[in-house]
C-alpha cells in the first residue's frame, strides 16, 4: 500500500497531433499535478494553454535526467504529483522516461499511466497489413550497416514490423528494405497523422520508395512492414543471412542462384527460387 503523504508519478499520453484527441482522464490529470515534465516545455505549453491548464511545466529529457531524477523523486516524496509527457503520444515509447519509473518504483513511489494517442499503433491500425502479432522497434538505425544487419535479422519475422524513421533517413530505409526484403514487401508509411496533410503511402517497398522520390517529406513518420510469409519465416536459420546478401551481389540469373541454394540448403527448388529472386 502507498502511502498518502507521497505523490505520485503519472505517464500522460497526449495528441500525436490533432490537441483533440487527447482524453478526459489526462485532462484532469494535467490540471491537478503539481508541475509537468515535458520533453519540450514549448510544445507541451501549446497543449496546457489551448485547454486553459496553468500547472508549471519543467524541461525533462535524455540529456538532463541525471540532474533532473533526484530533484523529481525527492518532490515526490514531499508529497508533490508529476506528469510525465513526450512531445506526442505515449511517453517512454522511443522518449525519455524509464529512468524516471525505474527510479520512482525502486523508491516505493506510485506509478500511474494514463493511456492514449500512440503513433506506432496508429499507424498499425490503418495499415492494412495487422493480423494477428507485431514487433516495435523504435527508430532504425542511422548508420546503414547497423540498418542492413537489423533488416536481416527481421526478414524472417512473421510479425507485422512497425518502425520510427525520420524524412531526411527515409529513402535509405526504404532503399535496404528493398535490398533485404525484396522490392515486392508490402509497407505501409505513415506520416502527419491525425493532421489536415494527413498521408498513408501504401504498396510494395520499391513502389513506395519510387513515389517518395518526387515528394518533400519533413518531420519523423512510422513505417509499417508486413511480415514475412510463413513459408518464408519458417526457414529462419536455414540460410545464413551473410549467404543471401552475398549470393544477391552475384551477377548471376536467379535460377543457378536457386540451384545453388537448394542443392546447399536442402530447399525445395520453388522456395529456392523465390530466395533467389527476392535478393
Amino acid at each position: 500500500m502507498y502511502s498518502h503523504a507521497t505523490g505520485a508519478l503519472y505517464l500522460v499520453s497526449t495528441p500525436i497531433g490533432n490537441l483533440k484527441d487527447i482524453t478526459l482522464r489526462a485532462l484532469d490529470i494535467l490540471g491537478k499535478v503539481h508541475f509537468v515534465a515535458a520533453e519540450d516545455t514549448r510544445i507541451t505549453r501549446t497543449l496546457l494553454d489551448h485547454y486553459g491548464i496553468a500547472t508549471p511545466c519543467v524541461s525533462y529529457h535524455e540529456h538532463n535526467r541525471e540532474e533532473k531524477i533526484p530533484l523529481f523523486l525527492h518532490r515526490m516524496e514531499r508529497g508533490e504529483s508529476i506528469a510525465v509527457v513526450s512531445d506526442a503520444g505515449t511517453p517512454l515509447i522511443s522518449d525519455p522516461g524509464a529512468a524516471l519509473v525505474s527510479e520512482a518504483i525502486s523508491h516505493g513511489l506510485p506509478v500511474h499511466p494514463v493511456p492514449g494517442p500512440s503513433s506506432a499503433l496508429a499507424a498499425l491500425a490503418a495499415s492494412g497489413l495487422f493480423e494477428d502479432h507485431f514487433f516495435f522497434g523504435g527508430f532504425l538505425p542511422r548508420g546503414k550497416g547497423d540498418l542492413k544487419t537489423l533488416l536481416e535479422r527481421m526478414s524472417r519475422r512473421p510479425e507485422v514490423l512497425i518502425f520510427f524513421d525520420t524524412s531526411t533517413r527515409i529513402q535509405r530505409s526504404l532503399e535496404s528494405i528493398a535490398e533485404v526484403f525484396g522490392p515486392d514487401r508490402r509497407v505501409c508509411l505513415a506520416r502527419e497523422m491525425t493532421k489536415i496533410h494527413e498521408t498513408f503511402y501504401r504498396g510494395p517497398v520499391g513502389d513506395v520508395r519510387k513515389t517518395l522520390q518526387s515528394i518533400s517529406l519533413r518531420g519523423e513518420m512510422v513505417l509499417v512492414l508486413e511480415g514475412a510469409s510463413r513459408e518464408a519465416s519458417s526457414l529462419d536459420g536455414v540460410v545464413p543471412p551473410s549467404v543471401l546478401e552475398a549470393l544477391r551481389k552475384l551477377d548471376l540469373p536467379p535460377a543457378e542462384k536457386a540451384r545453388f541454394l537448394s542443392n546447399a540448403f536442402a530447399l525445395p527448388r520453388n522456395v529456392a527460387y523465390r530466395l533467389a529472386e527476392n535478393r
